[in-house]
């Protein structure tokens, strides 16, 4: 069984949750979502690991860092799980912000730490640029337009997974939507947020001077 865990504080409503459900329709097999925001007994979700045979963490990228909760749930299973999990394959799916996915490259040494503490095996991770954008993208069929190289991404990983395999990390950006032209819609986004606040851009201009 796999176990999809979402990390994300926003549940349901996360960019992470939304890439677990494109990889979940990719795997062929019986699947367990689980949001890390509800859990109230530690012990009880490793018990859960404890049946499966690969997790998959979906989770957004926190200041170059994993979530706090991630790092809480992690040192719950070190305390109290360790030994227990050595059939456990993990893999990541994570996002960020920016452009560049490299930058997740410290969440998924994080994530590699972790395992090897563990004794249970790193099968490898997704690391998804631009995700604010590439999460947006939800009409646009995960292997066309911008959505193409996050597309053969999740494929390769879900193939990855299916045979409990290992990969060498993948890192994905936007398909034919260059670095300038995403910092020019993200610098015409703002203004619209900051009217949405009752904030001119004078306003926010004076307050950063």
């Amino acid at each position: 069984m796999i176990i999809l865990l979402n990390c994300s504080y926003r549940g349901e409503r996360s960019n992470s949750n939304y890439f677990l459900g494109l990889l979940e329709a990719m795997l062929e097999e019986q699947c367990e979502r689980v949001h890390l925001n509800r859990i109230k007994d530690a012990d009880a979700l490793g018990e859960k690991l404890q049946e499966a045979d690969a997790l998959v963490l979906g989770m957004p990228l926190y200041v170059d860092s994993a979530p706090a909760q991630v790092v809480n749930f992690m040192e719950k299973m070190y305390e109290n799980h360790k030994g227990k999990l050595e059939n456990l394959k993990v893999y990541v799916v994570s996002n960020l912000g920016f452009y560049e996915s490299k930058q997740i490259h410290i969440q998924l040494e994080i994530v590699k730490n972790w395992c090897a503490k563990m004794g249970i095996s790193y099968g490898g991770g997704l690391a998804i640029g631009a995700g604010e954008m590439l999460g947006g993208l939800r009409n646009v069929p995960v292997d066309k337009g911008p959505n193409a190289q996050m597309g053969e991404g999740i494929k390769k990983l879900a193939k990855t997974i299916s045979d409990r395999k290992t990969t060498e990390d993948i890192y994905v950006e936007p398909t034919g939507f260059p670095r300038g032209m995403y910092k020019m819609a993200a610098q015409m986004s703002w203004g619209k947020w900051a009217k949405k606040n009752k904030l001119t851009k004078k306003e926010l201009y004076r307050r950063m001077i």
